[in-house]
């Protein structure tokens, strides 16, 4: 009985501190009209919609797009309000283009608040063995280097508004997916910058959280995905052709591509997220979203690793 009445305790106080906290996490940050965000990654997915909430919302967006298409669709969804401008966060001049306009930019009574790192590729969906050195540059050089660059570049506006760093992570980081090596790596490498930051400015008054999003219809997969996977193989030693064999090409990876259908179309659920980082009074570090994203990867990722292997591991060729 007594370790019952213990058990019941305990319960009850965990439920009482769940309570608080969620009231706490509910509580929103007040006069938010002068604080202005930044988001990278605008031509589609989340951060295409982001911008658009933020500025229906009456927060003043600085949305940067990779290509002119991308700031054309955006230019036509927002008010004339936002800034939305070219932006390439592998080149350092664009980057310093992008400060040198959010700071000509801002308002007498405005200060950047928040950055987003939303910026991200996914270039080739193969087996590691495919993967050469310039796939990973062009990986890491857009979602890992790109958002330390636009982080610093950006650093001493958000020192002045002690405001808020947010980056794009992944339920990759609790699970190494088989067939994105160069995607997993870069998203492992963005979480322990974002933990190194954090520490960092913690006496300085910039936070800094992330977002891990399971799988959402974002166009992360390029529409030329396929024939990349055809261009590395071919580029294969013959040896590695024979081990793989033709069939390879027409799966795994490209059934990664194809299963894009099948991924939660339901963006905001991710946006909002985001938005409860930048505006919350006591926002998360960390943000588990999507399907199953705590159920499923959050266990996955603690039990035995031969377990999750298992799961996960790939059928020899």
């Amino acid at each position: 009985m007594e370790i019952l009445a213990f058990c019941t305790a305990v319960a009850v106080l965990l439920a009482i501190c769940k309570f608080i906290e969620n009231y706490l996490r509910s509580i929103s940050i007040q006069n938010t009209h002068n604080k202005c965000v930044l988001v990278t990654g605008c031509d589609t997915g989340f951060g295409h919609r982001l911008a658009q909430e933020l500025d229906k919302g009456g927060t003043r967006v600085f949305a940067g797009c990779f290509t002119e298409e991308g700031k054309k669709r955006l230019t036509e969804k927002c008010s004339a309000d936002a800034v939305i401008f070219r932006l390439d966060v592998t080149k350092e001049d664009s980057i310093q283009n992008a400060v040198n306009l959010v700071q000509s930019e801002l308002r007498q009574d405005e200060v950047l608040w928040g950055v987003v790192n939303n910026a991200g590729v996914l270039h080739l969906a193969a087996p590691l063995e495919w993967q050469t050195k310039e796939h990973y540059e062009k990986t890491l050089s857009v979602n890992f280097i790109g958002t330390v660059m636009i982080t610093k570049a950006f650093l001493p506006l958000l020192r002045k508004s002690r405001g808020r760093l947010i980056n794009m992570s992944s339920v990759a980081t609790m699970v190494a997916f088989p067939g994105v090596v160069a995607y997993n790596v870069s998203k492992a490498a963005i979480e322990s910058y974002t933990d190194t930051f954090r520490r960092e400015m913690y006496h300085i008054g910039v936070t800094a959280h992330l977002i891990q999003p399971s799988g959402f219809a974002t166009n992360i997969f390029p529409q030329e995905a396929t024939m990349r996977l055809r261009q590395a193989f071919n580029e294969l030693p013959d040896n590695v052709k024979e081990f793989y064999g033709e069939k390879t090409v027409h799966s795994g990876g490209v059934g990664q591509v194809k299963s894009d259908g099948s991924f939660d179309p339901d963006l905001s659920k991710v946006t909002r997220a985001i938005q409860h980082a930048l505006f919350a009074r006591y926002p998360k570090y960390r943000y588990l979203v999507g399907q199953g994203s705590v159920a499923m990867f959050w266990t996955l990722s603690h039990l035995p690793e031969i377990v999750t292997d298992k799961i996960f591991a790939v059928p020899a060729p």
